[in-house]
């Protein structure tokens, strides 16, 4: 049996970027995964989060995700006007009475 500083289990998002901080800093370490290929039915990710990108640019590897994916406007929020300001939703107690 092999003796490592540190076993990951689960060759995932987080347990490889794990292994590569360990990596980094010169642990010995070994990922172990129960599925016996990387082949995966379907997507199992949407897209990159900003601190996500972030931690990536800090390692010098955010450019190659980058250019591999689309930037995709995924967020608003709710009830805001561009122009005018705020617009107020109704409260509750006065929908309900009226």
């Amino acid at each position: 049996m092999t003796e490592h500083a540190v076993v990951i289990a689960g060759g995932g998002p987080t347990g490889l970027m794990l292994a590569g901080e360990l990596a980094l800093a010169k642990v010995d370490v070994a990922i172990v995964e129960r599925r016996a290929s990387q082949d995966l039915p379907g997507s199992r990710a949407g897209g990159l989060h900003a601190r996500t990108i972030e931690v990536l640019d800090q390692r010098g590897i955010a450019e190659r995700f980058l250019a591999e994916g689309k930037k995709a406007q995924v967020a608003g929020f709710a009830a805001t006007r561009l122009t005018g300001g705020a617009r107020r939703r109704p409260r509750l107690s006065a929908a309900l009475a009226g």
